[in-house]
């Protein structure tokens, strides 16, 4: 199984259709490869995940309360996707939450 970026930032209020739409379009590759398709909103707080399985595709949310994902979009139109690693994707996932600001605001609520 791989995993693909979308180097772009995504609407999150896009849903299976659109998040498909955005695979096939704009990524070039086919939703049913098997493959594991991971969006992020331009404000970095929300990642989706978009995979195909035996049933029918699966949708996963992510929504970070406190700070942001450490993760770059791309402005060029080339190279629309990333192929990386599952490590990548949960050390992504959690780099919001290890980030110096919620560690200063953990500690300011408590003390409270």
């Amino acid at each position: 199984m791989r995993y693909w970026l979308y180097n772009k930032p995504v609407n999150m209020r896009m849903g299976f259709n659109g998040l498909s739409g955005i695979v096939n379009n704009n990524m070039g590759m086919n939703i049913r490869s098997g493959d594991v398709f991971v969006f992020v909103n331009a404000a970095r707080n929300r990642m989706k995940i978009l995979h195909r399985e035996e049933g029918g595709l699966v949708l996963y949310a992510l929504r970070i309360e406190m700070g942001r994902m450490r993760l770059s979009f791309s402005d060029e139109t080339e190279g629309l996707s990333t192929m990386f690693a599952h490590a990548d994707l949960v050390s992504t996932a959690r780099s919001a939450m290890e980030s110096a600001y919620v560690r200063r605001m953990k500690m300011l609520s408590s003390s409270l």
